[in-house]
């Protein structure tokens, strides 16, 4: 039944959204219009799947913002061939975002400290090598990258494949595997899973290891999408990231989540991104409806049964029931 699956919600308000739309606003979701929205859609989605993994492990990652310009700044910096090239540049781009999520993943489990706390500070330090990095000035994405990134396969923009392959890959792994299936009860219940024998630090960390790399993927993509990407570009990834995940069904207490249901949640706030921007070029409406998802979706958790203690750890530094992640 569709009402029982996770992603639920995020289906409907995406159904909801795409007959609501032309009464709306006619020419918002002509060809022209979608084609135009699907590559936002896709780069969202890529960011998302990474703080749904940080989410399922009862964290939060407020590193997005950072670890997307930092991806985006080293491809267009270095990615020239007279620099690094575009296939180092890519690797150093992810590999060396990847350490910060290795880094706020080990202070976390290691030290019991707040998920909030140590991903902004994440996200200071990653802004800082983003400011050291370019002297003020990002550079020109390769062309190489930008005719990947623009590029259309029967119509449809390549990024929409990409961020379709990764959800699907994702999504099997999670659901279809045995190291998936331990993932998500490490989430779920961290001290059941230790008491079974399931070595809980090893996910918690991979989990900000991979949101921090596919963030910085976001950011590779974004910087060949806008060709001259700015030292600001992931500034608009945090909110939406974390309100895709909670549209999406994944519990910010952590646990089952839904991969699939982030997908459609960055559907729905691309398509509402650029219904708005047909009266408007204010991100203030869009800003306000995406705090009102993450705060419908933390109240409606609750009241199905999430524990607050959960929540009180990402400030706090604890979880599960209270105490600090088991070995």
């Amino acid at each position: 039944m569709v009402l029982s699956w996770p992603g639920s919600r995020a289906f409907i308000a995406v159904l909801a959204l795409f007959l609501v739309s032309p009464l709306i606003a006619p020419g918002s979701i002509g060809p022209t219009a979608i084609v135009s929205m699907l590559p936002f859609a896709a780069l969202m989605a890529i960011v998302a799947i990474g703080q749904t993994l940080v989410i399922q492990q009862g964290g939060l990652d407020l590193s997005i913002p950072g670890a997307v310009t930092l991806g985006a700044l080293i491809v267009a910096r270095f990615g020239a061939e007279d620099a690094l090239g575009l296939p180092v540049a890519i690797l150093v781009a992810v590999v060396g975002t990847a350490l910060f999520g290795l880094l706020s993943g080990l202070v976390i489990t290691l030290f019991a400290l707040p998920p909030l706390v140590v991903t902004i500070a994440m996200n200071a330090l990653m802004v800082g090598t983003v400011q050291a990095l370019s002297g003020g000035f990002a550079g020109q994405s390769p062309e190489a990258l930008s005719q990947f990134a623009l590029g259309r396969w029967f119509g449809i923009p390549v990024l929409v494949y990409f961020a379709v392959a990764l959800v699907v890959l994702t999504h099997v792994v999670v659901k279809m595997t045995r190291a998936g299936r331990r993932f998500e009860l490490v989430g779920e219940n961290p001290r059941s899973a230790a008491n079974i024998g399931i070595g809980t630090r090893g996910y918690t960390i991979a989990a900000y290891v991979l949101s921090s790399a596919l963030a910085a993927v976001g950011g590779i993509l974004l910087a060949g999408l806008l060709r001259n990407p700015t030292l600001t570009a992931g500034d608009d990834y945090l909110l939406p990231s974390i309100a895709a995940v909670v549209l999406g069904g994944t519990a910010l207490t952590g646990g089952r989540g839904s991969i699939v249901g982030t997908a459609l949640g960055a559907l729905f706030l691309a398509q509402l991104s650029q219904l708005v921007q047909t009266f408007t070029q204010a991100t203030a409406v869009q800003n306000i409806v995406q705090a009102l998802i993450i705060g419908v979706g933390i109240v409606a958790q609750l009241q199905l049964g999430g524990t607050t203690s959960r929540i009180r750890g990402l400030v706090r530094g604890r979880t599960g029931a209270g105490t600090p992640a088991p070995e």
